[in-house]
């Protein structure tokens, strides 16, 4: 197989990096796609952590713990945008 359709497969095959995976989180736009990629990058932000939890990595354990702090206010923030919605709805 080639052309578009082979290349889109590659790039899903290859799986991706908790800095690609937080970065898609944090730019996603479509509200109902927000909690699964909220939730795909913290997996991937604690898998990552989980391996470097015993070295001396205090530059990605920095980046590690902004970027879950980050996706906690982001939780937050869609939970009240939510409420919003509903109260405005209602």
């Amino acid at each position: 197989m080639s052309g578009p359709a082979k290349q889109s497969s590659d790039a899903d095959s290859r799986r991706a990096t908790w800095p690609e995976l937080y970065q898609a989180a944090m730019l996603e736009l479509d509200n109902a796609k927000l909690p699964g990629r909220i939730s795909e990058a913290r997996r991937a932000i604690l898998d990552r952590a989980k391996e470097f939890a015993d070295a001396d990595r205090s530059d990605e354990k920095t980046a590690v713990t902004d970027a879950l702090r980050a996706l906690k206010i982001l939780e937050q923030v869609m939970v009240l945008e939510k409420r919003r919605i509903t109260a405005i709805s209602a």
